[in-house]
């Protein structure tokens, strides 16, 4: 019955973008573990990105923790938890590791708005790094460094962060910094209407988040094959997004399809992660 449940939540996962079911396409017939480590990321980054106030956030953050303090023990009872400790390839994760996923997050709820780009994503980054850390080790190894896989993760939750700018504004969270909402004479309320100004502020985000992502090339360390295949389509999704006057609808329409030219570029890069991730287990 755990396997079904957990199934049914990599379901939703997969449900979330088309793009998932095609890079699914290019997983290892072995990797059956993957998704459902990337469909845990998404329950808890899912509570972060769209709890209605911060209290409920707070609550589940917080019973994930205590959830995943157990994690490999009797004490755990989430068929997420459940079917991942059954996969041996937790045994690389360090167990204290799996806690600190929902910790970063209850402190990411906490934190105020960060002053400039820079340190918004310094502060994702801070925020991904034990989810990266899992990530890696999980999929390649414990020698694998989390650099580049850590720079995706933080630009994809910063990316779902805009999306949700109205609501999160309405909740009292800031999906810009403060330095962005100064050059463009932006108050807090401001960011929850159309208007011209906040347009402009988050087609600059969207320029800035498609710049970190082209930054993460230089980073190093692998990424996994689904992984890759997100980041190359959120690329060009920030990128065009940047360039239009609505970039939340654009931003949004990017999202939820899948044109021929971002489906290639998807696979593209999905196999070449695949081609990393064979070359670093010592396979041809």
């Amino acid at each position: 019955m755990s396997a079904e449940a957990a199934a049914s939540f990599v379901q939703q996962w997969r449900a979330a973008r088309p793009l998932r079911d095609l890079a699914l396409r290019f997983l290892p017939a072995d990797e059956t573990g993957v998704p459902l480590l990337l469909a845990l990321e998404f329950e808890l980054f899912g509570i972060l990105h769209l709890s209605a106030a911060p209290q409920v956030a707070g609550a589940k953050l917080a019973w994930w923790a205590e959830e995943l303090a157990g994690f490999g023990t009797p004490a755990a009872r989430h068929p997420l938890s459940l079917a991942l400790a059954a996969d041996a390839r937790t045994a690389r994760v360090p167990v204290a590791l799996w806690p600190q996923t929902a910790v970063s997050l209850l402190r990411a709820l906490e934190a105020p708005a960060s002053a400039d780009f820079a340190a918004q994503l310094q502060a994702a980054e801070v925020m991904a790094e034990p989810f990266a850390r899992i990530e890696c080790a999980f999929v390649f190894g414990a020698q694998a460094d989390c650099a580049r896989t850590r720079r995706v993760l933080a630009v994809q939750h910063l990316s779902s962060e805009l999306l949700q700018a109205p609501q999160r504004t309405a909740q009292g969270r800031m999906p810009l910094s403060m330095q962005s909402l100064a050059r463009h004479a932006l108050a807090r309320a401001q960011l929850d209407q159309p208007g011209a100004a906040r347009a402009v502020a988050l087609a600059e985000q969207c320029a800035a988040l498609a710049a970190a992502l082209h930054g993460a090339d230089d980073l190093p360390g692998p990424v996994n094959g689904l992984r890759a295949a997100e980041a190359a389509h959120d690329r060009r999704a920030l990128s065009r997004a940047a360039r239009v006057a609505e970039p939340l609808q654009t931003l949004l329409a990017q999202r939820q399809g899948l044109t021929l030219t971002a489906a290639f570029a998807s696979w593209r890069a999905a196999r070449s992660a695949a081609r990393t991730q064979r070359r670093m287990r010592g396979e041809p």
